[in-house]
């Protein structure tokens, strides 16, 4: 753990809240522990939800990325762990981004989604229905995990994730994307993940 609290579900703040749909703020360099403090709980939630041991009885749902909107603070930063196995080998991969100030500045036009839809852990209950994405976004911001300025290109699922998580510092929720009359309506060039 990077803070002191075992991460609750305590810390969550719901889409029936107001301040989820806010913008949030840039973030200013150095880091006031403040907002180190809350890109460490970001880390420690993603991380323990997604612990069979430490979140055994699943008091939180495991989670592949969290932002500060989420957790009370609107401030642009949020963390991704996202972890694969290789179907041959059998090999874990993980992969982390704790971005600050991110700004997706490319987007591919082919478009991609989820089969099954996206979830939240700031709505209760999911909303079903195809939520139509970037497949490949170019992202740059600060990474807290490598300490420097990165630029990356994402593709496919975790350019989905991506997405969902800049959403938050705009306000926006994956619903809002959903097709209100069709939900799982989906055009032919899609690429269904």
């Amino acid at each position: 753990m990077l803070q002191n609290e075992i991460p609750t579900k305590d810390w969550l703040v719901f889409d029936n809240t107001p301040e989820i749909r806010q913008s949030s703020k840039e973030v200013a360099f150095p880091l006031a522990p403040d907002n180190e403090l809350v890109m460490k709980k970001l880390i420690d939630f993603v991380k323990y939800s997604q612990d069979p041991q430490k979140n055994s009885d699943h008091a939180i749902r495991p989670a592949v990325g969290l932002a500060a909107p989420q957790i009370g603070n609107n401030i642009k930063m949020y963390y991704i762990r996202i972890e694969d196995t290789d179907e041959e080998t059998g090999t874990k991969k993980v992969t982390e981004h704790a971005m600050i100030n991110p700004k997706i500045i490319g987007k591919s036009n082919q478009i991609s989604c989820i089969e099954e839809g996206e979830g939240c852990l700031s709505v209760n209950g999911d909303k079903e229905g195809l939520v139509p994405r970037s497949f490949r976004i170019i992202v740059e911001g600060y990474d807290y995990l490598k300490q420097q300025q990165v630029t990356i290109t994402v593709r496919s699922y975790e350019a989905i994730v991506f997405q969902h998580e800049q959403a938050h510092l705009e306000g926006k929720l994956y619903y809002d994307l959903i097709n209100k009359k069709k939900p799982w309506a989906k055009k032919s060039n899609w690429i269904i993940l």
